[in-house]
């Protein structure tokens, strides 16, 4: 199936790039304490502790902080590229210039979608107020410490989850500044179909802006996180495997409640997630919506059909079988020249490498998935 063209919302047709990251992460270079400058007196306190601003309650609690994440399943390897750390300690993946040098300048990266690393588990977080101000001030930390100094660089517009009227009040701030490209939302167990996120979606659509998707590794570990079917998992390596489950029900979910006949301009990228699960999801909801179509009557179409129009994907970890043709039989059911979207993952070690991750596939294809079809996504905000 070949791909068409797409005009951005203002008719103009964007520049091509041959090499675009979808999936880099950035992080703060001293946990959460990196947002001070963005967020007022009252949240420092209310977040750093009642001793903020003194100088001995600094190792106490501004730079020990940290939003919701993963200790229950830790990686016995580790996850982080050690030589992107800085030598003075600070986060990995934190100093702009060392990510545009071993990135964008090693693999002539055209451009790269930021997705923050601090915050994928912000869904977590119990309080919906908190949530917003430091998505907020994640925001304003993107703009100023990483958009304004690398042209290559784009960024995630990141909302909090919790209140969907504040999400929607975020995008509608932060959309129109030079270099944000998608919204980023973390999620909760709350399937994405579910009119709740309406406001948001809302928000999104108005601008022309897809919503973004990413483990959070906080999924089937805190009440509010994503749950995993089955019950807790005992060893890292089951719980990681099973994280794609997440994004499966909530593709069912996407397609099945209607989200993108309601709204038809809008897209969602699912990074990160997999996709040599797409096919059985694909065939089965068809399969089934042929013999209950009744049931969503809004659903016109063939919910394959409406997937490959409005969801995309990015490829890391990108699928090595024994036998190579089998990636060629994978991409064909899901049309990949026109679903999937390049991405590294850097600052992980397990990256995938722009010069071999993509070797088995032909070049049109391999040209469609590298640059081409995030070019047709973005379009001019890229």
């Amino acid at each position: 199936m070949s791909a068409t063209r797409e005009e951005t919302t203002d008719g103009v047709d964007p520049k091509r790039f041959a090499a675009v990251d979808c999936d880099v992460h950035p992080h703060f270079r001293n946990g959460i304490a990196s947002l001070e400058p963005y967020l007022s007196e009252s949240w420092c306190r209310r977040l750093f502790g009642a001793s903020h601003g003194e100088a001995w309650a600094k190792d106490l609690y501004a730079s020990a902080f940290t939003l919701p994440k993963n200790d229950l399943y830790i990686n016995p390897v580790g996850v982080i590229r050690r030589d992107t750390a800085g030598a003075d300690g600070e986060g990995p993946s934190s100093d702009p210039a060392t990510v545009a040098a071993q990135l964008l300048d090693e693999f002539d990266i055209e451009r790269c979608v930021l997705v923050p690393g601090n915050t994928l588990g912000l869904g977590a977080l119990a309080d919906p107020d908190a949530a917003a101000a430091v998505a907020s001030a994640t925001n304003d930390w993107l703009s100023e410490e990483w958009l304004a100094t690398d042209e290559r660089f784009r960024a995630s517009i990141v909302v909090a989850p919790q209140d969907p009227q504040k999400a929607a009040a975020e995008i509608h701030r932060v959309a129109e500044r030079p270099g944000f490209v998608q919204v980023f939302l973390p999620l909760l167990d709350v399937l994405m179909g579910d009119r709740r996120y309406y406001p948001l979606y809302e928000a999104a659509h108005e601008h022309g802006l897809p919503i973004a998707i990413h483990p959070n590794s906080v999924d089937g570990i805190y009440r509010t996180g994503p749950s995993l079917a089955g019950g807790t998992y005992v060893y890292y390596v089951e719980w990681h495997t099973a994280l794609t489950q997440v994004f499966q029900a909530n593709v069912i979910s996407l397609l099945c409640q209607g989200v993108f006949e309601r709204f038809p301009r809008l897209k969602v990228v699912v990074a990160e997630g997999g996709f040599a699960w797409l096919p059985d999801v694909m065939w089965r909801l068809d399969k089934n919506w042929k013999a209950l179509r009744a049931e969503v009557p809004w659903l016109t179409r063939l919910p394959s059909e409406v997937l490959i129009d409005h969801m995309r994907f990015t490829t890391q970890p990108f699928i090595e079988p024994k036998d190579k043709k089998h990636v060629l039989d994978v991409c064909d059911m899901i049309c990949a020249e026109r679903v999937l979207l390049f991405s590294s993952d850097y600052p992980h070690w397990d990256f995938d490498s722009p010069r071999r991750a993509l070797a088995a596939l032909p070049d049109e294809m391999r040209t469609r998935i590298m640059g081409e079809n995030a070019s047709d996504l973005y379009g001019a905000r890229l």
